[in-house]
């Protein structure tokens, strides 16, 4: 049965310091939204859709939930500081760094499935130039079904193309809607970033949702 992810769009409030927008644990936990367990789930999208908060908002909903969560971060692109801000409890969250590695990223991702005993396991491939992401075999993403089946695990995928393809229960991709401004701009005011909306797709089937707010 596929989750629902409309328990996904809901409305966040502006925060005080707009350096950090992302979704909440709570925006997150809300309704009956989980991801699958024992299962791959795959998160695609370009540059600034969405893909890094919908990250930071399942490990923060997975650590809330006493779980402890892996993030295998292929380029250093893992910011713990807005992580937290998020609601993720860092405590709870194993972090890999690769240093740019994709072959580390890869055996380090497999060896923490092998090992058991994390909720969520995230492998972040979103700064992977596509010509590394093209040379991972299709056997992996096999072997990584694999190893999750039968599990109460959670293994994410993230990318800016789909990778996982068949081996992925759910391929979601993320896009950016629209962003969002404070004050008149019509009337030449001062003008405020506030955020930005995105939305989060299901591609099997495709099925649009209607954009999620990201305030700042």
């Amino acid at each position: 049965m596929r989750p629902d992810l409309s328990s996904l769009l809901t409305t966040l409030k502006p925060r005080n310091t707009p350096a950090f927008t992302g979704l909440s644990a709570e925006g997150l936990a809300s309704g009956s939204f989980s991801l699958p367990s024992g299962a791959i789930t795959e998160i695609s999208g370009a540059l600034s859709s969405g893909r890094t908060s919908f990250i930071h908002a399942i490990l923060a909903r997975a650590t809330a939930a006493g779980e402890c969560c892996a993030m295998v971060d292929s380029a250093g692109a893992f910011d713990p500081w807005s992580a937290a801000q998020a609601g993720v409890d860092l405590q709870k969250l194993l972090w890999v760094r690769a240093s740019g590695r994709l072959d580390a990223a890869l055996k380090a991702a497999d060896l923490i499935l092998h090992s058991g005993g994390f909720g969520v396991i995230v492998l972040d491939l979103c700064e992977a130039s596509a010509q590394d992401l093209n040379r991972i075999p299709l056997s992996y993403w096999y072997r990584c079904r694999g190893a999750v089946e039968n599990t109460p695990g959670k293994f994410v995928v993230a990318s800016h193309v789909p990778l996982a393809k068949s081996c992925a229960r759910l391929p979601l991709e993320t896009r950016r809607a629209a962003v969002q401004w404070t004050g008149a701009q019509w009337t030449g005011s001062t003008t405020f970033f506030n955020g930005i909306d995105f939305a989060v797709q299901d591609r099997k089937p495709h099925t649009q949702q209607q954009p999620t707010s990201l305030a700042g």
